[in-house]
């Protein structure tokens, strides 16, 4: 009996961390360049001891860990001169006090100082690893295909090109050896700001085969309606096997204080 409560028990905390998996989608699906959170869960190997009558460990728990789902998510019309969405494979690269990051967030804007910088003030990167300046005698920029910043001169009328962005990408992410390996480990892993963190080691490339799309942002890959059917799904598992528990006290409570006395 006791044993059923811990197995029971231990069901609740896959389900607790998925649930928070999906709280936290939700909460980001209107973040440009957001990417969905997932689960790995034992499920393999755990249907193949079942099957030989071996002890099925995902009674207990199948949790394995996190991921990141990289898919490309849909591309939204703003006409900001400084917005940009990347279609393919790539990150921005922008500095912050705890290093260079990188994100798919193109929602950039240009501060006092002329420099290309995130909503939360962290300048964008070019191609050799400094800060993006457009003067402010080039009032509307324009970005090619390639992240080349182009502008003419407002008040000399000399057109001149700017500086390129810098789009890196990381091979591994698409390296399906890698991802089967246990436990996974992360190319690039979210840091506290929402941008990507690469992990010690990760090889970094200039991205490849990308075409940046000025006036336009990078939707996030949530899709509200599945994720809100995740969200019920996972309660009412949680939900079943919090009544197991409440069950197998309520019946263990009996055995002890009811069945066992002596009248």
């Amino acid at each position: 009996m006791i044993e059923g409560i811990y197995i029971s028990g231990s069901g609740l905390l896959p389900k607790s961390a998925r649930q928070e998996a999906v709280a936290n989608n939700l909460a980001n699906v209107e973040v440009p360049g957001f990417k969905r959170d997932s689960m790995f869960l034992r499920e393999v190997k755990e249907a193949m001891k079942q099957q030989s009558g071996d002890y099925p460990d995902w009674r207990l728990n199948r949790f394995e860990g996190g991921w990141t789902d990289f898919e490309q998510g849909k591309l939204r019309l703003t006409g900001d001169m400084f917005d940009m969405a990347i279609k393919g494979n790539g990150f921005f690269s922008v500095r912050t006090p705890d290093g260079v990051q990188y994100t798919r967030n193109g929602n950039f804007s240009k501060n006092d100082q002329g420099m290309l910088v995130t909503p939360l003030g962290y300048p964008v990167l070019d191609e050799g690893g400094a800060e993006v300046v457009i003067p402010d005698t080039y009032k509307v920029p324009i970005i090619d295909g390639s992240g080349t910043l182009k502008g003419r001169d407002e008040l000399t009328g000399e057109e001149q090109e700017l500086g390129k962005l810098q789009i890196v990408d990381f091979p591994e992410l698409y390296d399906h050896v890698a991802k089967s390996q246990t436990p996974y480990q992360a190319p690039l892993k979210k840091g506290k700001d929402g941008l990507f963190i690469a992990s010690p080691g990760t090889a970094q490339v200039p991205a490849e085969g990308y075409v940046l799309a000025q006036g336009f942002l990078e939707e996030a890959n949530v899709e509200p309606v599945l994720e809100m059917v995740k969200m019920i799904d996972v309660y009412r598992a949680f939900e079943a096997d919090y009544k197991a528990i409440q069950v197998q006290d309520g019946t263990l409570d009996r055995a002890v204080n009811d069945v066992g006395r002596v009248g």
